[in-house]
């Protein structure tokens, strides 16, 4: 009975979480890139945290955790500006050319 039982989880739980075959992405407005802007850094999805922080927005200018990612970099603004996903520039909250909502 052990062994089936460990069989299944083996098949069950370990096999579906392969290591990915997905080439890196660094993600910046909607597609891949090779760099990020001059004026983003790089950020890296770090696997051993349990939450990945959101990119601030114009539309959305508070950042909220969004679970765990692994494998994953983005094009991210400096820490004191939001992002206009318009035009892909970073501006003061308080100076997008697209106004949040409250």
């Amino acid at each position: 009975m052990l062994d089936k039982a460990l069989i299944f989880f083996f098949f069950g739980v370990v096999w579906p979480y392969e290591k990915s075959t997905v080439s890196y992405c660094l993600w910046h407005n909607n597609s891949c890139v090779e760099l990020c802007p001059e004026w983003m850094m790089e950020v890296k999805s770090d696997c051993t945290q349990s939450y990945w922080k959101s990119q601030r927005t114009c539309e959305h200018p508070e950042a909220m955790l969004v679970g765990t990612m692994c494998g994953f970099s983005r094009c991210d603004c400096p820490d004191h500006t939001v992002l206009d996903t318009e035009t892909g520039y970073c501006y003061d909250v308080d100076n997008c050319p697209t106004k949040h909502t409250e």
